[in-house]
């Protein structure tokens, strides 16, 4: 079934905006959107990259790979692990850190 010239110029303006609307959206800048760190899951939140390291060493001792990003206010920073390891972890700092 062939479609008449106008439908394809039409379905073709639609595609290419649609493309246009995509490639705009992933390439556009973070401030209006929270920054995305995939599967990564908050565990603690803390006020210096010192503290951020000492939970960290604290996760790596019982075998909890965990890493350090700054909170989106830029004022502290956010310790992240991996879904399967995330109760894990909250106990972990919770027996370390009951207060």
């Amino acid at each position: 079934m062939d479609l008449p010239a106008p439908y394809l110029i039409l379905v073709a303006l639609l595609v290419v905006g649609l493309i246009g609307g995509v490639i705009r959206w992933g390439l556009g800048p973070d401030s209006d959107r929270r920054k995305d760190y995939g599967l990564l899951r908050e565990v603690a939140k803390v006020t210096s990259p010192d503290s951020a390291r000492l939970v960290e060493q604290e996760l790596q001792d019982v075998g909890i790979k965990a890493t350090t990003v700054p909170t989106d206010d830029g004022f502290g920073y956010r310790v992240m692990v991996f879904p399967n390891d995330e109760r894990e972890a909250i106990d972990t700092l919770l027996r370390r850190h009951p207060d």
